[in-house]
């Protein structure tokens, strides 16, 4: 019976791919979020709830210990916010003028860092125990972003984005060589309806359930051929 771990679960692009694995009695899904704005219910998997802040040490330490040293075999993190300045926000429709170089501010850029990265980590390290249990060796998908390649910037600006999807690159580089024994892949989605963004949908933005129909293949036959490697979700490889 696989276990599933899966973070931004209560909405967007993480609580699709809850939708998706559900329909599975034979999984048992654990579903992570700061809340849950949309609910998944009478579903053949089992499915648990738990609201966390992955971005704090303890609300950490206290979901693992509730899986009772449980092991996971496949972890997808999607948890992550956009960075936009909120005062711009409130003004412009358009995203892309709240993250220029012009507006960011220190508080934006502090809190995309510790929830997109620092909280990546500090949930992904908790959960190394229960990814080496399994005999068949676990997964952890992280879903990254274009954003986060320094050699595919060619446009600028996004700075709070970009800056803390690059350290998450990092990071899950530096997990792929410190756990050999669990996968550890980035897949970048591309633009997902995912509400991410407020107030608009962007441009070339597919819907969350055709982003996920396109990654599970690619997921479910990811290896240790695939561990520390950045992904499309067409399956080409990303440069860093």
């Amino acid at each position: 019976m696989p276990t599933v771990v899966i973070s931004g679960a209560g909405s967007g692009i993480g609580h699709t791919f809850l939708k998706f694995l559900a329909p599975d009695k034979s999984n048992t899904l654990h579903a992570l979020d700061v809340s849950f704005p949309d609910k998944i219910s009478d579903v053949p998997a089992k499915v648990h709830e738990h609201t966390i802040d992955a971005s704090s040490q303890s609300s950490v330490d206290g979901f693992v210990k509730s899986l009772d040293g449980q092991p996971v075999d496949l972890f997808i993190h999607s948890a992550a916010i956009r960075g936009l300045v909120p005062a711009i926000t409130e003004k412009e429709k358009d995203p892309s003028a709240a993250e220029t170089m012009e507006v960011m501010d220190s508080d934006t850029m502090m809190k995309t860092l510790q929830i997109n990265a620092v909280g990546s980590f500090l949930l992904i390290r908790a959960l190394i125990p229960n990814l080496k249990a399994p005999k068949q060796g676990a997964k952890v998908v992280i879903m990254g972003s274009g954003m986060g390649s320094i050699a595919s910037n060619h446009d600028g600006s996004k700075y709070a984005y970009r800056a803390s999807k690059a350290a998450l690159n990092a990071l899950v580089k530096s997990f792929s060589i410190d756990v050999p024994e669990v996968c550890f892949t980035i897949v970048h989605p591309g633009r997902v309806e995912s509400r991410m963004v407020p107030t608009m949908r962007e441009e070339g933005a597919i819907d969350a359930e055709d982003a996920v129909k396109m990654m599970m293949p690619m997921i479910e036959g990811f290896g240790k051929k695939d561990t520390g490697k950045f992904y499309s979700r067409e399956g080409d490889e990303i440069p860093w």
